[in-house]
C-alpha cells in the first residue's frame, strides 16, 4: 500500500509539474530514505516571560486564517491543497485531521493562498516524540506553495500562530523537521523555537519507544529508548 501509494503521487506530480521538477522530488524522496527516522524536535514555552513570541505585525499584504472545520474552508483553497500532490489521499487525511480536532492555519499573500500549517492542542494524530498536556500544542506539516517560496512565508505564519497561541494561554509548543529538510530547518531559525534534540521512535503493540541522539534542554535526557506513556500507534 506504501509503495503504491508512492508511486500514485509520483505519477500525479510528474503530470502537474514536468519532469525536472520531478526528479528534483525523486532525488529528494533518496534523501528521506537515507536519513529516514531521524527528527529534530523543537519547543517553545508559551508561558515564559523571559522569552515571548516575537511580536508579529504583518505586512498588510499578508492575512492568516484559522478554520477547525471543513465546512469553513473555501473549494478553492480546498482544492489547492489537496491536488498539490495526490487529491484524493490528501483530501481523506486533511478531513480526519479536522474531525480529530486539528487547526488548520491559511496564510494569504495579496489575497491568494500562500501557505499553511497544522496544529493539535492536547493530543497529536501520531505518537509523538514527547507527551504533550492538556494546553500543550503540537506544530506540524507546513507547505508554503512554490510561487510563494522566498518570501519568508513559513517564518511569519509561525511566529504569528506562536503569538496568538500564547494569548490563548496554551503552554508548551512543540514541532519537529526531519533531518534531511534542510529549507524547514533555516526557516525554524527565524522563530523562537529552541532546540530540543534528535530523535527517531518506533511503535510496538500500541506502545512507542524513543531514543534521543542529541539532546539540549530534555531534563534527564540520554541516548536510551523510553515508552511515551498513554502513546498509540498512528
Amino acid at each position: 500500500m506504501l509503495l503504491a501509494d508512492s508511486i500514485s503521487r509520483f505519477q500525479t506530480y510528474f503530470l502537474r509539474h514536468g519532469a525536472s521538477a520531478t526528479l528534483s522530488r525523486a532525488c529528494l524522496f533518496v534523501r528521506r530514505l537515507i536519513f529516514a527516522n531521524r527528527m529534530v524536535v523543537f519547543y517553545f514555552d508559551l508561558t515564559n516571560p523571559d522569552s515571548p513570541p516575537a511580536t508579529t505585525i504583518l505586512p498588510p499584504q499578508l492575512i492568516v486564517e484559522r478554520k477547525e472545520h471543513k465546512e469553513q474552508i473555501d473549494a478553492p483553497d480546498w482544492q489547492k491543497m489537496v491536488s498539490y500532490w495526490n487529491q484524493k489521499l490528501s483530501s481523506r487525511k486533511f478531513a480526519e485531521r479536522l474531525r480529530q480536532g486539528a487547526s488548520l492555519w491559511l496564510i494569504r499573500a495579496e489575497g491568494k493562498l500562500a501557505g499553511y500549517g497544522w496544529t493539535m492542542t492536547g493530543h497529536t494524530i501520531e505518537s509523538h516524540y514527547c507527551p504533550l498536556g492538556r494546553n500543550d500544542v503540537h506544530f506540524f506539516d507546513f507547505l508554503v506553495f512554490p510561487e510563494f517560496r522566498g518570501r519568508q512565508i513559513n517564518p511569519r505564519l509561525v511566529n504569528y500562530m506562536l503569538e496568538q497561541l500564547a494569548a490563548e494561554r496554551r503552554v508548551r509548543a512543540y514541532i519537529e523537521v526531519a533531518e534531511w529538510n534542510q529549507p524547514q530547518l533555516n526557516s525554524l531559525r527565524k522563530t523562537p523555537f529552541r532546540l530540543l534534540g534528535v530523535a527517531r521512535k518506533a511503535s510496538f503493540f500500541g506502545r512507542t519507544f524513543v531514543e534521543w541522539t542529541e539532546c539540549s534542554s530534555k531534563p534527564g535526557a540520554s541516548a536510551v529508548a523510553a515508552p511515551i506513556p498513554g502513546s498509540r500507534v498512528a
